[in-house]
């Protein structure tokens, strides 16, 4: 009886052995055979010392909390004892431009699809005698990157702004603005609230909104040909528009690029993160509309001009922010003008026109119209399964280019190809790699005026 109990006993005991093996996997048990019976030994972990949840998160929470309160004392230090003082942050472009002594003129034209638009205009410069004022000027049209306005050409003031020095050199200056930003937020039918009114990207920038801005110039220039200058989206728009509708070629007399962005396959940085859910934000758009990429705030002026002012412990973040976006290029920054800057951009756009450089990121090699991800929709469209390129080979006006290594955003690989593929380019202008120049240097960084302004001036001379 006692050996039959001594088993049973035994038999209980490496059940139960089992059964904790099976029902706590995170202990590591090793088995062995030992005559008639399994062996469960059992490794009991190393014994640590763990902290009780609460305490661990208490203790997060008051490094996060310590870090922030302490930025937020130093820049309130930095607020009080050194204010940012600059009134150009508050300031709009025909402000800014009369506050420096250059004549401005504001015309409000209407697209074909009846979107209002704003152009500011600096008929001649600042110090121009009485007899120069009714000199004959060529007129020259500069049009802003994405989420930018007619301010972009005119932020760094007199002698440093390409505006400025174009007037100044005896042209007719034209600043145009897109859609959807704060100089160009009025539609003939359609109010901002509207899902229509945000139903845009690049493509309808350049069938629409360039078209428009040219004739209206022209007609109110008596000339027949303009000089253009595009920044970033400045330049994808014309590409557009001098790929579909052709004629408006013969009125360019020179197009010059700076950081011309058509294909966007090989960008660089964390915004290629962002890129790679470019097709949700297709599905997104297409079933509950498009959104407003909002233009600044007075809350965001003031959060900027606190954290990213002259002399902040804080600052370098804001200029962080801003690299890891356009490429680093912190010997270029100007500093002094980073809160002018940031209270100026982003000026507004539609969120369809991120996701349309998206899709050039999805599919590299491409410059293609938008694609609604739906093969009905494109079918419906465009007669086809896949959205059409964009035929570069019937762009004839002549085409200078401006490039840099360090632009993260039009990528070296990506404007070779543009250069490539374009039959009229007279010239392709790569910045030293010692400027180390990134997106948005080309017009507003320390040596733009040497690396930049400068060639223009020779390149439009040349052009007459």
């Amino acid at each position: 009886m006692r050996r039959m109990e001594a088993s049973e006993q035994t038999s209980r005991r490496y059940r139960a052995a089992w059964i904790s093996c099976t029902l706590r996997p995170r202990y590591r048990i090793k088995c062995r055979r030992e005559g008639n019976f399994r062996l469960f030994v059992r490794r009991t972990p190393p014994r640590r010392v763990v902290l009780p949840p609460t305490t661990m998160d208490r203790r997060r929470r008051i490094f996060v909390a310590t870090i922030v309160l302490s930025c937020c004392c130093f820049s309130l230090a930095n607020a009080f004892v050194k204010p940012d003082d600059n009134p150009d942050i508050g300031l709009t472009t025909p402000e800014l431009v009369t506050k420096y002594g250059y004549p401005l003129e504001i015309h409000d034209i209407v697209a074909k699809d009846g979107y209002t638009l704003q152009l500011h205009r600096i008929p001649r410069g600042q110090d121009d005698e009485e007899e120069a004022k009714f000199r004959i000027r060529t007129p020259i049209l500069l049009v802003h990157g994405l989420a930018g306005s007619s301010a972009d050409w005119v932020l760094m003031g007199p002698g440093k702004s390409l505006a400025y020095i174009l007037a100044d050199a005896g042209y007719d200056v034209w600043l145009g603005n897109n859609r959807g930003n704060v100089y160009s937020r009025n539609h003939t039918w359609l109010s901002l609230t509207d899902r229509a009114f945000w139903n845009f990207s690049y493509h309808e920038l350049g069938i629409y909104d360039l078209p428009a801005m040219i004739d209206y110039i022209l007609h109110a220039t008596g000339h027949e040909r303009i000089y253009y200058v595009g920044h970033s989206e400045g330049t994808t728009q014309f590409f557009v528009m001098a790929s579909e509708k052709p004629e408006y070629n013969s009125k360019i007399i020179l197009m010059i690029g700076l950081a011309p962005a058509a294909y966007s396959g090989n960008i660089r940085g964390p915004i290629k993160k962002l890129a790679q859910l470019t097709y949700f934000g297709v599905w997104v758009g297409e079933t509950f509309g498009y959104p407003e990429f909002r233009s600044r705030t007075e809350w965001g002026k003031f959060v900027s001009n606190l954290f990213c002012q002259r002399g902040a412990s804080t600052q370098v973040i804001c200029s962080n922010i801003l690299f890891l976006i356009t490429g680093f290029s912190r010997a270029e920054l100007n500093t002094d003008y980073l809160t002018v800057v940031i209270g100026h951009v982003p000026a507004g756009a539609s969120w369809k026109q991120l996701v349309h450089y998206g899709q050039g990121y999805i599919n590299p090699g491409c410059f293609r119209q938008y694609d609604y991800g739906s093969v009905d929709k494109n079918l419906r469209i465009y007669n086809s399964t896949t959205p059409p390129d964009y035929q570069l080979d019937r762009i004839t006006a002549p085409i200078v280019l401006f490039s840099s290594d360090n632009d993260w955003l039009a990528t070296t690989k990506d404007v070779e190809l543009l250069s490539a593929r374009l039959n009229n380019l007279v010239f392709h202008y790569k910045t030293p790699v010692s400027a180390n120049f990134n997106h948005y240097d080309f017009i507003w960084g320390k040596s733009c005026v040497q690396m930049v302004s400068r060639p223009i001036l020779q390149l439009l001379a040349q052009y007459q």
